[in-house]
């Protein structure tokens, strides 16, 4: 890795360039937008997107940034929302940031300004990069409820017409980029970031930090499968995958949390999975109407090393209610 790795973030929608007229500037930002009154409102709202969302995962306020972001921002109701942020890690610090975003009016305020300082927040915490799902999964997370919704329809869809396109929950943890077709990427790991969160409620306190204190465990040495037993007593990564699938097929329902306070330190001699056939009864919904993308060619994506306690995947299903095989 270069000694000045650039982490480049990019959402799935091309960003059109164009002239802006107008800046405005905050503690942290510098804003660019068609006008005036945009600027200061976009700029405001960074703000106050950077100080929520800090104490939402983090528990805490960041401190200001010792340079300002740049915000470029295009603005229209023809544009689809989408955006990039770019920065650097570099002996322990993180800097150099910049954001280019376009969209309506709304899904910038509301989502697209939202999902690029997340990325920042969580540049600013772990001081290298996050695992591409869960990096994506995060700051989709925050966003407006329709197009979270718009992810599940396509998570929907692309299980029930064209599985092989999704990822096994031991390949998805691995990849540090990514892939040539990152639609059913992020749909994935925007609902598996979904399903640890609503998992994270039974155990009390906040979810949100609990998947950070989840993320900083893995990432310290790779070791997923301890991490998912420390905080939330699954076992291992084909346990999660199961009980995300049921989850899946179930329509995604919020889970029961216990009267009393549950522990989440599970025995690390608690063994792996050793049957060789699990079944899931669960059934999804009618799959949707829309074909979203067309189909990429895969090709090979670089992974991370990950601590592995059993040597069995448990390949995503064809379908809800068959076999899943393990292998």
């Amino acid at each position: 890795m270069d000694a000045r790795p650039l982490c480049r973030f990019v959402c799935l929608l091309p960003l059109l360039v164009f002239a802006t007229g107008a800046s405005y500037e905050t503690k942290n930002f510098i804003v660019n937008a068609p006008t005036a009154e945009l600027a200061r409102q976009y700029a405001e709202t960074a703000e106050q997107c950077r100080e929520d969302l800090a104490l939402l995962w983090l528990g805490k306020k960041l401190p200001d940034w010792s340079a300002k972001c740049p915000i470029k921002v295009h603005v229209g109701n023809n544009l689809g929302a989408g955006g990039s942020t770019s920065f650097v890690f570099e002996d322990g610090e993180v800097f150099g940031w910049e954001i280019e975003i376009q969209g309506s009016h709304e899904r910038i305020l509301d989502s697209v300004l939202p999902h690029e300082i997340t990325h920042m927040i969580l540049a600013s915490h772990f001081r290298k990069p996050l695992p591409r799902w869960l990096d994506e999964g995060i700051a989709t997370s925050v966003e407006h409820k329709s197009e979270k919704a718009n992810y599940r329809r396509m998570l929907r869809h692309f299980l029930h017409t064209d599985v092989q396109r999704c990822f096994p929950l031991n390949r998805m943890v691995a990849m540090k980029d990514y892939p040539s077709d990152p639609m059913p990427f992020y749909a994935q790991g925007f609902s598996l970031v979904e399903y640890l969160l609503e998992s994270g409620r039974q155990f009390g306190g906040c979810e949100h930090q609990r998947l950070v204190r989840f993320a900083d465990s893995a990432m310290q040495d790779g070791d997923w499968q301890s991490a998912l037993r420390e905080h939330y007593g699954i076992q291992n990564l084909g346990a999660l995958q199961l009980s995300w699938i049921e989850w899946l097929g179930n329509g995604v329902p919020a889970l029961p949390v216990p009267a009393l306070p549950m522990v989440a330190e599970v025995p690390a001699s608690v063994p792996a999975v050793q049957t060789s056939v699990l079944q899931t009864s669960a059934k999804l919904p009618p799959p949707v109407d829309s074909v979203y993308d067309n189909r990429v060619s895969p090709t090979p994506v670089e992974t991370i090393p990950v601590k592995w306690n059993d040597e069995k995947a448990v390949p995503i299903p064809t379908s809800f209610g068959r076999e899943l095989i393990l292998r």
